[in-house]
C-alpha cells in the first residue's frame, strides 16, 4: 500500500521529467538548425566575396577623360546609358572631355543605369590686371584672390624700394587660371642730400654729381646773368634736398651756350 502510494505519487513526476527533457531535446536540435541556416545564409549572402557578382549586374567603365563621343559609345557597349549633367572649368582637361562621373568606375548598375557626366570647359583664362604702383605684398594679394600665384625679380630703379614696377606677363594679357605672374619689383635707392653747386663751373658739377650717384639734369643758359659764363647761379632741387639716386639736378648757368662750350674747350677761368 505504502510501495503503491510512492509509486503513484512518484510516477506521473517521472513522466512529468522525460517529457521536458524531450521537448528540451528538439527545442535545443532546432535552435541548432535554426542557427546552421543563419550562418548558412549569412556566408552565402551578406558575407559572400566580392569576386561574386550577380550575373543581372554591370561593371560600370571608367570615362574620365574621354570625349563625351566615345564616353557615350563606352557606356552604351557596357549596356548602360550616358547624360551630361554640366560643364566647369578644368585646368588641365581639354574641352568637352569628362572629368567626374557617377556612378563611379568599379561599381556596378543594373542594365540601362544612367551614367552621369560633368564635362571640362578646359581651364578658365583671366587678364593680368595692372598693379604697378603697388607694393610687392599688395600686388600678390590682388593676383592671389584671381587664382594666380607670383614671383618677384627685382631690378634697379628711381622707383620707391618695393614698389611694383610692372609685371610679366603684361596688364592686359590673358592667363589661363592657375598661373604664375612675375613681379618685376624696385629695388629702390639711397637718398642722399643734394650739394650745393652755386658757383660751380658746369663740368665740375657733372663730375660732382656724378660721385653721388645723381645726373644733371636741364641746363638752362642765361646770358644776361651776372658771372663768369659757364658758372652756376642756381638749381633745383635747392641744397640739402633729399634726393635718391639716380635723380637729376637741374642748373642755371651764366653765359649763353657758345660762350659756354668755348670756355669748357679752352680751359677754365679762374
Amino acid at each position: 500500500m505504502s510501495f503503491e502510494r510512492r509509486k503513484g505519487l512518484g510516477g506521473p513526476a517521472l513522466k512529468l521529467d522525460r517529457t521536458t527533457k524531450r521537448r528540451g531535446l528538439i527545442s535545443l536540435a532546432a535552435g541548432v538548425v535554426a542557427l546552421a541556416a543563419g550562418y548558412l545564409i549569412a556566408a552565402t549572402v551578406v558575407f559572400s566575396s566580392p569576386d561574386r557578382t550577380p550575373e543581372a549586374l554591370i561593371a560600370v567603365p571608367d570615362l574620365i577623360g574621354e570625349s563625351a563621343e566615345r564616353a557615350s559609345e563606352g557606356a552604351e557597349a557596357a549596356g548602360l546609358s550616358f547624360r551630361v549633367t554640366g560643364e566647369i572649368h578644368h585646368p588641365d582637361e581639354p574641352v568637352g572631355n569628362v572629368i567626374a562621373q557617377l556612378p563611379l568606375s568599379g561599381q556596378f548598375a543594373v542594365a540601362e543605369t544612367e551614367i552621369q557626366a560633368m564635362l571640362s570647359l578646359g581651364p578658365e583664362t583671366i587678364s593680368v590686371p595692372d598693379v604697378t604702383g603697388l607694393s610687392e605684398s599688395q600686388a600678390a594679394l590682388v593676383l592671389g584672390r584671381l587664382g594666380l600665384s607670383t614671383a618677384t625679380r627685382m631690378t634697379a630703379s628711381q622707383h620707391r624700394k618695393g614698389q611694383v614696377i610692372r609685371t610679366e606677363p603684361e596688364a592686359g594679357e590673358m592667363l589661363p587660371v592657375p598661373s604664375e605672374v612675375e613681379l618685376v619689383v624696385s629695388e629702390g635707392r639711397d637718398v642722399v642730400a643734394v650739394p650745393d653747386l652755386e658757383g660751380r663751373h658746369l663740368d665740375d658739377v657733372e663730375v660732382l654729381l656724378a660721385r653721388l650717384r645723381l645726373l644733371i639734369g636741364t641746363v638752362t643758359f642765361e646770358p644776361a646773368a651776372l658771372g663768369a659764363p659757364g658758372r652756376v647761379i642756381g638749381q633745383s632741387p635747392p641744397p640739402g634736398f633729399g634726393l635718391r639716386q639716380g635723380g637729376e639736378v637741374s642748373v642755371r648757368v651764366a653765359g649763353s651756350p657758345s660762350e659756354v662750350i668755348e670756355m669748357i674747350q679752352g680751359g677754365r677761368d679762374n
